[in-house]
């Protein structure tokens, strides 16, 4: 019997030099140092004593960021997607209603992720560049009697910032759930989960936190827990929180095995949060809010239009600007990039063509990055007028 012959060749594999540009987009955002510095420490396992010393710290940080009391706080493997279906798929049923309060592409996403589950998706849908009213969301919530509701705290799609107080309230005069994405804004703008009575939140480690992407944070109240645990559905294995909460030693008397956690990027979590934790919240919401003010300011003086008319539905951590029609949107990111190494974004979703989007957020949220970003902007406008004469 002969030997199977080899069809290909090993791949010749070249390293390539790339330097790294000031990401001042929606995320991802530059890394702290010391987050950095944390990717290249040990590996750990289940079966050592600091892989459990990591669990509590993140957790413990996690209950601070959040504001939370509850127990049931831990991280997903994966980016934020896995956090919105993770929540999602355990809360919600199969024929079941899920609300969603619609305004950009995130939430088009989790109408998608539901649908998918078998869930009734009913959705409220007011302009891309608005938030809503509570008086906009009950007639629906008393219509419907969802079982939960869906909306986005900061949508980096639009550049909106949701105004969240009164609507846990809202939710429980009608036994909903609140559902919360918190991907963009969590460590830049302000978020009291159970002041505000949030039923269960997620966010990601890339935007304001300043870390890699791959790791999301995940939060359920005391509501969320009973449902979960008096629910009569399966939700996915991998994103099933009651065998998560057991791997995360979430009530202090489990070493479950569920699936192997990025030892990397557990590290690197809990040096995102210790740095949040060292400066504490009240003070990086300030330096993210003056930072963001100054941005603001420098562009309004240019001339720059603001996709988001209200200053106060405008998200601290992404700025959505729209461009005269006379600049393509692609060669103004292309020109800040090659002249100042500064990478922004177009937009996306339903602002795709009609904005760019500026981040100013985590380790770049500063008023000499916010000064640089400005500076780039006035001067890519003004070098792409007098290339075109």
């Amino acid at each position: 019997m002969s030997s199977p012959k080899m069809i290909l060749e090993p791949p010749m594999i070249v390293d390539r030099q790339f330097k790294t540009p000031l990401f001042c987009g929606p995320g991802p955002c530059n890394l702290w140092p010391s987050v950095q510095e944390a990717l290249s420490r040990p590996v750990i396992t289940p079966l050592c004593d600091e892989y459990f010393n990591v669990v509590d710290d993140i957790r413990k940080s996690l209950q601070y960021v959040f504001q939370t009391r509850s127990n049931l706080v831990l991280a997903l493997s994966g980016s934020g997607h896995i956090g919105m279906e993770t929540v999602i798929s355990n809360l919600v049923a199969p024929g079941e209603t899920l609300l969603i309060a619609a305004r950009g592409l995130w939430d088009e996403r989790a109408s998608i992720v539901a649908t998918r589950h078998g869930i009734k998706v009913e959705a409220i849908k007011i302009p891309m560049n608005a938030t809503f009213s509570l008086e906009q969301i009950e007639p629906e919530l008393r219509r419907l009697r969802p079982t939960a509701l869906f909306i986005t705290h900061g949508d980096s799609s639009t550049g909106t910032v949701q105004n969240l107080e009164g609507l846990g309230d809202l939710c429980r005069k009608y036994d909903a759930l609140l559902l919360v994405d918190t991907v963009v804004s969590l460590g830049g703008v302000p978020f009291y989960m159970d002041e505000w009575k949030v039923d269960a939140v997620y966010s990601s480690s890339q935007k304001a936190l300043s870390g890699p992407a791959g790791i999301s944070p995940v939060a359920f109240s005391t509501r969320a827990e009973a449902k979960i645990n008096s629910r009569t559905h399966e939700s996915p294995f991998y994103f099933d929180v009651k065998l998560l909460a057991q791997q995360w030693n979430c009530y202090g008397n489990t070493r479950f095995y569920h699936h192997t956690l990025s030892p990397p990027l557990m590290w690197a979590l809990r040096s995102c949060l210790k740095e949040l934790c060292i400066e504490t919240l009240p003070k990086s919401w300030a330096r993210h809010a003056a930072a963001t003010a100054l941005l603001h300011k420098k562009l309004k003086e240019f001339g720059f239009e603001f996709f988001v008319p209200k200053p106060e539905d405008r998200l601290p951590t992404v700025t959505t600007i729209v461009l005269p029609k006379e600049y393509p949107y692609p060669k103004f990111i292309a020109y800040m990039r090659d002249n100042f190494g500064i990478l922004v974004f177009g937009g996306l979703g339903l602002t795709a063509g009609k904005t760019l989007r500026v981040g100013i957020m985590g380790v770049n949220s500063t008023l000499k990055t916010a000064e640089a970003v400005a500076n780039a902007m006035i001067n890519t406008m003004k070098g792409m007028k007098k290339s075109s004469l």
